[in-house]
């Protein structure tokens, strides 16, 4: 959880949670977490496959029009350093906002929240946390999109979505799925299995979700996570023997996505006991969706 979660740094991380900087405020906890890296093995076949690696001038690879469906999307980058991972977003901007535009916006106020991203449609990405590659299945429903690194510190690449969406995508044949709802997170099939996992998030919901995944110790109650979120809340150190901030080990992250959208991505868990969680801003209120209860914990055996 580490300063990402503290009430203290919730307004400079609530201002960065929408996409374009959500990493740069909290990436160095997620830098070497060592509990969570890719699962090869499980990567679908029969999906076409865009490549894409990620260069210091931005991302290349990426064609300028594509047919609307599914997609494999393989991502070659820098390794995880200082700053956290790397990896790239793919986002459909509101009419009207240039990729520049938004590039600038960034740069001028990495944080705060650009005044076009509440109205922009996350479609997911492939996140490079744990090695210099990954891979993530992602959806491209018709229009105009970009494609940008996770810290937005690159000009996002134009390419166009044409066609329709199928109405019968290929099934990646993810063992477990998580469903996103506001302000839910919860395994709606399968379950988390200590070893190769091929895991399908789908945001149910209204807002943009992400989800943070973290090792927390074996035995954690959904009553000693409680309890340090309300040290959070009033700045009261948990008790000596409940959970404390340094118990909670980020181990993976599955970027942010609109509602509506789905993504695939493979994971390798060890047996323990994880933290899922987002923490996005919530639109109203201010406070990350999991200090709102869009949290769970699940057990691996």
């Amino acid at each position: 959880m580490n300063t990402r979660a503290r009430v203290t740094a919730i307004p400079v991380m609530v201002a960065a949670s929408l996409g374009l900087g959500s990493i740069a405020t909290f990436g160095k906890a997620l830098a070497h977490p060592g509990h969570v890296h890719t699962a090869p093995n499980l990567q679908p076949t029969g999906l076409e496959e865009i490549n894409l690696t990620i260069e210091e001038s931005g991302v290349t690879g990426m064609p300028e029009s594509i047919e609307a469906g599914r997609y494999l999307v393989k991502v070659t980058g820098p390794e995880p350093g200082e700053m956290g991972p790397s990896g790239i977003m793919a986002i459909q901007l509101p009419e009207g906002v240039t990729p520049k535009q938004a590039h600038d916006d960034v740069l001028a106020n990495p944080n705060e929240i650009p005044g076009w991203a509440m109205e922009s449609h996350f479609g997911g990405g492939v996140v490079l946390d744990h090695g210099p590659e990954n891979w993530a299945v992602l959806d491209f429903t018709p229009g105009a999109w970009i494609v940008t690194t996770l810290f937005g510190t690159t000009l996002g690449v134009e390419f166009e979505v044409t066609g329709e969406l199928p109405t019968d995508l290929p099934d990646p044949g993810a063992n477990v799925t998580l469903d996103l709802l506001e302000m839910v997170i919860r395994v709606s099939d399968g379950e988390f299995v200590a070893g190769e996992n091929l895991v399908t998030v789908h945001n149910a919901g209204a807002q943009i979700h992400f989800v943070d995944i973290s090792k927390v110790p074996d035995g954690t109650t959904k009553e000693q996570i409680e309890g340090l979120m309300d040290s959070f809340m009033t700045g009261t150190p948990p008790a000596a023997d409940g959970l404390q901030e340094a118990d909670v080990m980020p181990a993976a992250y599955i970027a942010e996505m609109s509602g509506g959208v789905a993504v695939t991505v493979p994971l390798m868990l060890d047996a323990g006991t994880y933290f899922l969680s987002c923490w996005i801003g919530d639109p109203e209120s201010q406070l990350p969706h999991a200090m709102m209860g869009m949290w769970d914990l699940i057990t691996i055996e």
